[in-house]
């Protein structure tokens, strides 16, 4: 069971340390959210308060989360606190029931297993061991303490050994993995044709009353979010390099000492034979792929053709064809297991199989060469600009402290500390909460510029860490509150946005009337089309993940009935493009379960066992959810 854990509940720490990045809203650090705190109660759980600080922090999380998974396309009009406070206080109040009753089983995690959880974590490790300092300084930098931190990571673990020991005790027969396969590779011939709402609206033009009226119903369409126009200072290896005085003697000295940092790699040719394996599969299906790999490895051995059994057996697609082909390839391109193996071959040997997330590979080295890197000269604009990196980065920690502490004692203006450090106080354009374009497009820059400090009180930012060793203090010179564009300003689109409207309407009442005769018998799909409704697309066949039709079209052929002997079943459905699809199924066959051979149905058997485990987990939420006792204060209701 614990190991079970360990394995499973790698996802939490990612949140941990690089943030949220995923949804649905899952906030698996409970004990710091349902901890005591003298705050008012947003909520009370079984006698358990879930204070107004936890909420407040978990709107924050989901939109920073929001915001780092969604990069520019991010607007945060669309997520309103309203909307994010409710989706948080249903998570709060859920986690609270399960961590109250995991209590209650008495379910319990060792301080032994705490500390050799902790240790296994990656981010904890320094060459594969774990390093104290970085531990420290991580959880420092996420505002915890040792014990905090680890009580944190103990309620995790309890819950999760609660959640895996519902759900991994479920199991699929036979006769489930055999409906499984029935639905899951059902092929469905259909015919369709589009009725163009484009096409329908033809020389539909708004009236100016029309137009009016849009706007005024729909003007959150056309707002400009909040923004902010910037003054920032910018310090960054390029910029203090550039001013950095160089010599020729200079540029050689450091050239004599890094030439190894100049020197093209080696490149290796390669063919590879790929047997495919999921990085998670089961050892049944890791021993079928191992047994396959090696069975070509001996005939190789006995002098058949690489291209030969690459194009037979390869489940490369990219190389296949070419016989296994991998043209030229140098140091960091390919997989860290692959490329070792690569590069301890000599020219004209073949590997043993090579494990790799891919599966395995038999690695065939057909050429050697090492590019001609040239001399001093040919190299020295390289040269020249990595010795200014190297002595920028001797500086920038002293410069960046200065910069910290000039911004601090004088709040009102970055003047003082440019002149200081003589850099040049930038500008920025507007930027909203998407963040702008290069160094500003940083959700810390996005973070420090609405903050409630910089925006509303008017002072320089702190200091904000950027890639690429960079570091900024900003300040706010303008800000304009959202508000909506002039009528004169999206005329244009709001007409466009009308016909739009107007083609879907028409093309659905068409198509919903032609759908009607169809189903009557009055007409047929081909009599239909013969009419000039639309394009008829007949002997299609698809599969449940197939992609060659329009996702709602797809659906809805796998949600129609069976069609009866020489009688089509019939369907409409609007696209999102304002057209309408008029469906004709013609025929379902089922997927065949005696193709699966012993590896995939013991896969299939799991896949089924942990979603039926999950659902009985997730009932069991529900259950435990509707007999606790839980209060909502008025605010969050």
């Amino acid at each position: 069971m614990l190991l079970a854990i360990r394995e499973k509940a790698q996802g939490w720490f990612a949140w941990l340390i690089v943030g949220f990045i995923t949804i649905p809203f899952a906030l698996w650090g409970i004990q710091s959210y349902l901890g005591v705190s003298s705050d008012p109660a947003a909520a009370n759980v079984d006698g358990k308060e879930i204070t107004q600080r936890q909420v407040e922090q978990g709107v924050r999380d989901f939109r920073n989360r929001l915001r780092n998974q969604l990069g520019k396309a991010y607007r945060p009009e669309l997520f309103k606190d309203e909307m994010l406070r409710k989706q948080v206080m249903e998570q709060l109040i859920n986690d609270a029931v399960l961590s109250q009753t995991a209590e209650d089983w008495k379910l319990r995690i060792s301080d032994n297993f705490v500390r050799q959880y902790i240790q296994s974590i990656p981010s904890f490790q320094t060459n594969g061991k774990f390093n104290v300092q970085a531990y420290n300084t991580l959880i420092r930098n996420q505002g915890m303490s040792q014990r905090s931190f680890e009580e944190e990571v103990r309620g995790d673990l309890v819950m999760e050994q609660m959640r895996y020991g519902i759900s991994d005790s479920a199991f699929a027969t036979d006769k489930e993995v055999n409906d499984s396969i029935r639905l899951k590779d059902q092929e469905r011939e259909l015919a369709y044709l589009t009725v163009s709402g484009r096409k329908l609206a033809g020389d539909y033009a708004p009236t100016e009353e029309e137009l009016d009226a849009y706007y005024k119903e729909h003007v959150k369409k056309y707002m400009v979010p909040e923004r902010v126009k910037l003054e920032y200072l910018l310090l960054s290896p390029e910029v203090l390099g550039a001013d950095m005085e160089v010599t020729e003697e200079k540029l050689r000295e450091y050239y004599s000492q890094h030439q190894d940092e100049f020197q093209a790699p080696e490149e290796r040719k390669l063919r590879h034979i790929l047997i495919k394996l999921d990085e998670n599969a089961d050892q049944a299906a890791v021993d079928a792929a191992k047994a396959k790999a090696d069975d070509l490895e001996a005939r190789l051995a006995k002098s058949e053709k690489f291209e030969d059994l690459a194009k037979e057996f390869s489940d490369d697609p990219g190389s296949r064809e070419q016989g296994g082909d991998l043209g030229w390839i140098s140091p960091g391109l390919m997989a860290k297991a692959f490329e070792e193996a690569a590069y301890k071959l000599k020219k004209g040997e073949v590997s043993q199989p090579v494990r790799t997330p891919f599966g395995f590979h038999i690695i065939q080295v057909v050429d050697i060469r090492n590019p001609d890197h040239g001399g001093f000269e040919s190299r020295r604009a390289d040269i020249e600009a990595a010795w200014r990196r190297k002595q920028a980065e001797q500086v920038l920690f002293d410069k960046s402290e200065q910069l910290a502490d000039l911004s601090y004692e004088s709040p009102d203006s970055l003047v003082p500390a440019a002149e200081t450090l003589g850099l040049k106080v930038q500008e920025s354009g507007w930027i909203d909460r998407r963040g702008g374009k290069g160094d500003l497009a940083s959700p810390k820059v996005v973070a420090a510029a609405f903050s409630d400090d910089v925006l509303n009180e008017g002072n320089n930012s702190e200091l904000i860490e950027l890639e690429g060793d960079k570091v900024l203090v900003l300040r706010v010179i303008e800000h304009e509150a959202e508000h909506p564009q002039t009528f004169e300003e999206v005329k244009d689109k709001v007409a466009a946005a009308l016909k739009r409207d107007k083609g879907k309407k028409l093309a659905k009442e068409k198509g919903e009337a032609l759908l009607a005769s169809l189903k009557a018998g009055d007409k047929t799909l081909e009599q239909i089309a013969g009419d000039g409704a639309g394009e008829l697309k007949s002997g299609i066949r698809i599969k449940r993940q197939s992609t060659a039709l329009p996702q709602a079209v797809r659906e809805k052929a796998f949600g129609l009935s069976r069609p009866k002997e020489g009688s089509p079943s019939f369907g409409g459905v609007e696209l999102g493009n304002g057209d309408y699809a008029l469906l004709a199924l013609t025929g379902v066959t089922d997927g065949d379960p005696s193709k699966l051979d012993d590896a995939a149905r013991k896969t299939t058997k799991q896949e089924l066992a942990r979603a039926k485990g999950q659902q009985q987990f997730n009932i069991l939420g529900r259950y435990l959810r509707e007999r606790a006792d839980v209060e909502i204060s008025t605010k969050d209701k």
